[in-house]
């Protein structure tokens, strides 16, 4: 063996931790041993095994060996088993530099109550924060800050871990540092975490993460010092590496400072491992371990991302995660001879027990395995007594078991390469062909190739933020933001020759000014075997006498704090509510709460998840995301309000349904709400319309400009906000009450804005209509029913967060409005609350589609059922709903650009299974307006009629989960089907259709045909 530098590789799997010495690309010496509760000793025991191994087969001392040895990569699951077990974890404090933004959504909204438990000390709601386009919201002032410092340091539980979230901080990051300079200098004890080192734009997730980041630095320390102490017994002196999800490592030092990088790495060393060792760049990758198989796609050598969002423990993140398909199929799997059932119950662990090539009583695949010949494990003989034919026809299920994974996973037509890793691919015959591969092999060294992977000495770096078109060429842009992503890379230890650019993404953002477009770029490069700053390959000043996994922490002796305060000290303080996907029983709620008095629908927590679910498919692509308005509305029933629902029906029945019905919405970019999230805009909203009707305006009286114009302006006069309570204390009493607002409805059912008045309605003790002015989700406002059908539309208010209102008192035509609104949205942020002109309930039975929220509830109920009862979501949306499949497979394109404040472009989609052959083109303007199919490749394409369009709605989901995904979150490769639903008759009128037909938004030569009309010709 010649004295090359060597690379060890451990990855620690659920039920073995494998480890590799890399010499270049030669593995010289590998171990597999069993995981360990503490999971430490484990490590330690494979990094000797390996050592052995390798200085067994070069004739070398370990001491010299060891001297060889540049670096050791670790793919740990401490952290996150950390975070499941809710273990090890420490308290944070929570500061938020938002001013009045984001209150509606504090922090720990959306964490599951144990979690809460164990990880919140308090939270503090600062000034500070910046707008989308730089500008400070507020400065932050430095009095605020050391009180709530002073609260951290003296009151009873004392805090020294605090996560600081700034508005739009991944885009400026300035004010989060000043105050971590402000932590340093006069509370230097503290450990503090900032959110735009470790999120990008996204408040909510970024927070999230940053919290669980802080919340682990103590077990970060402890475990980096034990794993650096095995080391150092180990006569291992060389720096210390952990893997992240992303197939890239970090060092010692920063994985002491960012643990939570680490998530889920387990899956991503295994397919780059398996990439690295069959030297091929494209393919399918099967991982089939002691429970479970995992199947991944490899792109370009990294593991293709999931569509949905990633939550960790219960808790919604915004980590790009690889995109796996799990089956329960792994060698300790329990088999039923006589069905030729396999799985997906397990032995796991105890495999070496109970199997019976190991003298146990229980078949295994593993047993059916050594029967068939496809492998050599244990010392009893025969393996089993079951007779040939039943063995070959469990060895045929378990083929096709990986062959159905196989072809779920795949996004074309193509054939590609599929590639067995992991000690359980024993169980596959390799010789025998799978359907659509080019080629069936196992790699050398394909029982650890996880381990490979996780040697792989790769660095990356990214940016993310939005830059104007109008002031910096795209092609500029674009290349500024790959040499920012590169010198990332660099500055984290990559060679500069070695780095690319793996990922480019640009979203166009609606509203904004300047043609805007997100860029999302990462770069990755080879790690320099020079150490880099943050590298040590000495121990830590820590303690691991003890032992580090230690046991979960007792329940706090104080109740978690929110503190608020604007522009002065806070004077109170309120214990802080939560809700958390734990809190729902989602199998237990299978039918509505009706009030046998009223017949009113009063809505659980299930009815909130199944409503949020549907709404973002009724959402056709748009409508920003119902997440944050599922987070307020289940916050509100945790509050131990009532949300209440009631037939359009019932208006006008009984004393307290006597009076108005006030439409209410956000207006703004879904990109930058998630970011800006919601406060109090829409009751705001309502305080002045009620207000206006006070005054003789609307309310089924004549309206009248104002003298000096149609706009008005309500701003507070000093500092702060007055946030309205109820709306009893604002009806003048000399009116009539049928001029009263006694309900809310929703502009849109589609996407946020069906949740906006289920938490209006709740907060606000109004009950809310079920029926909305759209059926779905439309880009501008004279879209709306009442609007096309001539109804009432002033008097209206658009609300900012910062409780600025501008209104409207008349109008000529609800073109007007919606000009005029979307210019002061911009003014206010690129998001605003919105009251409609309250309708009467003739107004509302006639002019606006009733039944909607049931609607949503019946889509997200189906989405749900599907994903419990392991079903096609399309086929239980479809079995509700009038509507088609119109393909699936995968995204092959996408393009979008901004105009008027709209996003504008198309997503291609290549179909695969059931629709190869077939491509579809589907055109959005902020939702999907029309599919047509490709008749011929580019870069000359053709296309053929229309094949659905609107008003119908074109809705996209994730094939596997069902859950919709957005214009926004189109991107290529993702696994989607799109299909087709029906639209409500009051919106295919030739009324309608001359606003919301496909003439419309400008296609003069198409007509609109129902979706029954399809159907009948099938």
């Amino acid at each position: 063996m010649d004295q090359l530098r060597c690379t060890i590789g451990v990855d620690v799997g659920g039920t073995n931790t494998d480890c590799v010495i890399m010499q270049g690309s030669e593995l010289i010496g590998s171990a597999k041993r069993p995981t360990t509760e503490n999971v430490t000793s484990g490590v330690e025991s494979a990094l000797a095994a390996a050592l052995q191994d390798a200085c067994r087969r070069g004739g070398e001392t370990p001491t010299d060996f060891a001297s060889r040895v540049d670096q050791v990569n670790i793919g740990t699951t401490h952290f996150v088993n950390a975070v499941v077990q809710r273990r090890s974890l420490a308290r944070v404090a929570a500061f938020r530099l938002c001013g009045q933004s984001t209150r509606g959504v504090p922090p720990f909204a959306g964490f599951p109550r144990d979690l809460v438990d164990k990880v919140c000390h308090s939270t503090h709601l600062l000034d500070g924060g910046y707008t989308f386009d730089g500008r400070e919201l507020v400065k932050v002032y430095n009095r605020q800050v050391f009180q709530y410092m002073a609260k951290l340091q003296y009151d009873f539980p004392q805090c020294e871990h605090v996560a600081i979230t700034g508005l739009f901080s991944p885009l400026y990051p300035e004010q989060e540092k000043y105050v971590a300079e402000l932590f340093t200098e006069h509370f230097p004890s503290a450990s503090v975490t900032l959110s735009h080192q470790v999120g990008h734009t996204g408040l909510l997730e970024r927070e999230n993460a940053t919290i669980l980041n802080e919340s682990l630095k103590p077990l970060a320390n402890k475990t980096l010092a034990a794993f650096r102490q095995a080391l150092t017994s180990l006569g291992l002196h060389c720096p210390l590496y952990l893997t992240q999800n992303d197939g890239t490592i970090i060092s010692e030092d920063r994985a002491r400072q960012f643990p939570v990088l680490t998530f889920a790495s387990g899956p991503t060393n295994s397919m780059r491992g398996a990439a690295f060792l069959s030297n091929v760049a494209d393919a399918i990758v099967i991982d089939i371990g002691g429970t479970t198989t995992d199947v991944g796609m490899i792109q370009n050598g990294f593991p293709r991302e999931a569509s949905s969002e990633v939550k960790i423990g219960g808790l919604s993140t915004n980590y790009r995660m690889p995109d796996v398909l799990s089956i329960g199929l792994g060698g300790g799997s329990l088999v039923d001879a006589e069905t030729i059932k396999v799985g997906p119950v397990s032995v796991g662990y105890m495999l070496t027990q109970e199997a019976r090539v190991f003298g146990g009583e229980t078949l295994t695949t593993t047993d059916i395995a050594v029967a068939a010949g496809l492998a050599d494990i244990g010392t009893v003989r025969p393996a089993t007594s079951l007779p040939s034919n039943k063995i070959a026809a469990v060895v045929q299920r378990i083929h096709e078991m990986v062959e159905e994974a196989a072809d779920r996973i795949k996004v074309t037509s193509q054939s590609l390469p599929v590639l067995l890793v992991g000690g359980g691919s024993v169980l596959i015959d390799s010789s025998k062909p799978f359907a659509g591969a080019l080629s069936v092999s196992k790699p050398p060294h394909y029982d650890v190739a996880n381990a490979v992977g996780a040697a792989l000495s790769q660095v990356s770096g990214s940016v993310d933020y939005v830059v104007s078109l109008d002031k910096t060429p795209r092609d500029v842009a674009l290349k500024e933001a790959e040499q920012r992503a590169k010198d990332s890379a660099i500055e984290a230890g990559a060679v500069a020759e070695s780095v690319k650019i793996v990922e480019v993404v640009d979203i166009p953002l609606t509203y904004i000014p300047g043609n805007a477009i997100r860029l999302k770029v990462k770069a990755v490069g080879d790690l320099s075997r020079t150490p880099f700053p943050g590298t040590t390959a000495q121990p830590a000043d820590v303690d691991v006498d003890e032992p580090f996994d230690v046991p979960a922490d007792e329940p706090a002796e104080t109740t978690p704090q929110e503190d608020t305060a604007v522009m002065k000290p806070p004077s109170t303080t309120s214990n802080v509510t939560h809700s958390g996907d734990e809190d729902i029983e989602m199998s237990a709620e299978k039918s509505r709460q009706i009030d046998a008095t009223t017949g009113d629908w009063i809505v659980s927590k299930y009815d909130v998840e199944c409503i949020a679910v549907g709404a973002g498919i009724l959402g056709c692509g748009g409508g920003g995301s119902p997440s944050i308005g599922r987070l307020r509305a289940l916050r509100v029933l945790q509050q131990g309000k009532q949300i209440r629902i009631v037939s359009p029906e019932r208006l006008g029945m009984s004393p307290d349904l006597m009076g108005l019905v006030a439409p209410v919405a956000f207006m703004g970019a879904p990109t930058i709400i998630t970011e800006k999230l919601v406060s109090d805009e829409v009751r705001q909203g309502l305080f002045v319309v009620q207000q206006l009707i006070n005054a003789g305006f609307g309310g089924g009286m004549p309206t009248h400009p104002p003298p000096h114009g149609y706009e008005q302006y309500i701003t507070n006069p000093v500092p702060g906000v007055h946030r309205p309570t109820s709306l009893n204390d604002l009806k003048n009493r000399t009116v009539s009450p049928d001029r009263h607002l006694c309900a809310v409805v929703s502009c849109e059912v589609g996407g946020l804005n069906a949740m906006e008045p289920l938490v209006v309605g709740g907060l606000s003790d109004l009950p809310i209509v079920d029926a909305d002015g759209m059926g779905r989700a439309f880009p501008e406002l004279q879209m709306y029913s009442p609007a096309i059908y001539g109804g009432q539309l002033c008097p209206s208010c658009l609300s900012d967060d910062w409780g600025h209102s501008v209104f409207l008192t008349h109008v000529n035509e609800a073109k007007q409005m919606e000009d005029y609104f979307r210019t002061e949205t911009i003014k206010m942020g690129c998001s605003a609350g919105i009251v409609f002109g309250p309708q009467t309930a003739a107004a509302v039975q006639e002019k606006m589609i009733k039944g909607s929220l049931s609607r949503a509830w019946q889509l997200g109920h189906a989405v749900l059922e599907a994903q419990r009862n392991k079903v096609k979501p399309v086929d239980a949306i479809l079995s509700r709903e009038i509507g088609k499949p119109i393909i699936t497979g995968k995204i092959v394109d996408v393009s979008r650009t901004t105009e008027s404040g709209f996003s504008r472009g198309f997503v291609l989609i290549e179909g695969f299974g059931d629709y190869s052959g077939l491509t579809i083109k589907i055109d959005l303007q902020n939702e999907f307006l029309i599919a047509r199919p490709q008749l011929t490749p580019t870069p000359d394409p053709t296309y053929g009629p229309a094949v659905a369009t609107v008003p119908d709605l074109i809705v996209m989901i994730d094939t596997d989960t069902g859950f919709p995904i957005t214009t926004e979150d189109a991107r290529y490769g993702l696994r989607v089907t799109a299909l087709v639903l029906a639209s409500q008759h009051i919106m295919r009128t030739p009324r309608a259709l001359e606003v919301v037909g496909p003439k419309a938004f400008g296609y003069p030569d198409v007509e609109y045909h129902p979706v029954e009309e399809e159907l009948a010709n099938q």
